[in-house]
């Protein structure tokens, strides 16, 4: 059985069993058990919900510290353009790259050329796309794992472009050793993100053998030690101090940034995950087809909303629009270069998003019917009003795991009690 790799974990000293995770897991990966909460690994997208929601802070992230990059001869850093809204908008963006340098990074390299080339590529992969629709953007990891998990009818639809990131950071691994005459494998390539799906995109990507970064911290943890260096550099900054060849753009990391950028007709973004599977919903009963392209993201106003940030995302919104309106510079495209790189291949994924095999129903076919009938049959012996009180998140989730052996009736509050009364 495969082993997949979560960028959380809960620690079980400050689980109090409240079970607001649970309720919140849009792929019911949680459960309660004795007391304490369980992840699924299975099931688990990643989307970071359940750090957001647990009270007790008692879902901590697993992510690489600031201060641990490895014995590398050069460091480059990619940061997220999230991490510039994190900070007022009068601060300047190269304000913000010095301030990486000061922590030990030799370079910083943006993704914004690789988003803009990449919009670019995908109206053309549009354009002479002929299967069913419409297609789903496979800019958010959480969302590729939400179909591969929940939706596996859907995940033909996913396009099949990698992300800015990853060309970004291919693009240094095969450039810089030969522009720095060092090796490959003394570059070290680190990101910064913005929610647990994005390290877990890099640490166990789902699209290819091994992702081009050598490691990813979250902007959470690199704002608390970038900050003081930040006001350090204001207060002696002058914009005649940014070189020529510095550019900004903002990317996309707002709700609706990638239709923009591809200016394509009938499309629709969407974002948060109740939302999503709203929409991925209508996608599966074909009440979507004048749609072309979903942009679909799983925090609510994009990855300015994750989980990993630290300003409230209406304000690191804004943040973004002043940044945009002071700083942003127009990117200069070679589009027949774009047209060369996505024919023979650079763009796309190393191999298709596929379903997710989970164990629910792992067996033989005639074994299979056998468990789902067994569990309609204790589905229909329950309330049906999702309590929770059993500690699964609902009564259909409760009838699966009886089925695999992993609750009694009992646990099912109203069964025992009937069972008691009967006794």
């Amino acid at each position: 059985m495969t082993q997949y790799y979560h960028a959380h974990k809960v620690d079980t000293d400050k689980c109090r069993g409240h079970m607001t995770c649970m309720r919140h897991c849009p792929t019911q990966a949680i459960r309660v058990r004795n007391g304490k909460a369980v992840i699924n690994e299975e099931l688990c997208v990643d989307c970071g919900e359940c750090l957001s929601v647990c009270q007790e802070q008692a879902i901590t992230p697993i992510v690489d510290p600031v201060n641990e990059m490895g014995d590398f001869k050069y460091k480059v850093v990619v940061p997220s353009p999230v991490l510039y809204s994190q900070f007022e908008w009068t601060t300047h963006p190269y304000i913000i790259h010095l301030a990486l340098k000061r922590l030990g990074f030799d370079r910083v390299v943006d993704v914004t050329t690789s988003s803009a080339a990449m919009a670019r590529a995908l109206v053309k992969y549009m354009k002479n796309y002929r299967g069913r629709r419409p297609l789903i953007s496979s800019f958010c990891p959480s969302i590729v794992r939400l179909i591969q998990v929940k939706y596996p009818d859907l995940a033909e639809l996913v396009v099949p472009l990698d992300v800015p990131r990853e060309v970004t950071a291919r693009q240094i691994r095969k450039t810089y050793p030969e522009e720095l005459g060092l090796k490959p494998e003394e570059i070290g390539i680190f990101y910064m993100a913005t929610c647990p799906s994005k390290i877990v995109s890099i640490k166990q990507p789902a699209e290819k053998a091994q992702s081009w970064f050598d490691g990813v911290v979250s902007i959470r943890d690199a704002y608390s030690v970038l900050l003081p260096q930040v006001v350090a550099i204001r207060e002696e900054f002058d914009e005649s101090q940014v070189p020529d060849d510095f550019f900004f753009h903002t990317g996309w990391i707002t709700t609706g940034s990638i239709t923009r950028a591809v200016r394509t007709e009938n499309w629709l973004a969407v974002s948060g995950l109740d939302h999503v599977m709203q929409i991925l919903d209508d996608i599966e009963n074909s009440r979507l087809r004048n749609i072309t392209f979903v942009e679909a993201l799983a925090h609510m106003l994009g990855c300015i909303g994750g989980p990993y940030n630290v300003e409230n995302p209406y304000v690191a919104r804004t943040n973004t629009t002043r940044q945009r309106e002071r700083y942003e510079t127009k990117l200069q495209l070679d589009d027949d270069d774009i047209e060369k790189k996505l024919n023979s291949g650079f763009y796309f994924l190393e191999h298709r998003v596929l379903p997710r095999p989970t164990a629910y129903f792992d067996t033989d076919l005639a074994t299979s019917i056998k468990r789902m009938k067994e569990r309609e049959r204790v589905h229909h012996k329950l309330k049906q009003i999702d309590c929770g009180c059993c500690g699964s998140p609902t009564c259909m989730a409760f009838a699966e795991d009886f089925v695999r052996g992993d609750v009694k009736l009992t646990d099912c509050i109203f069964l025992s009690k009937k069972s008691s009364d009967e006794d």
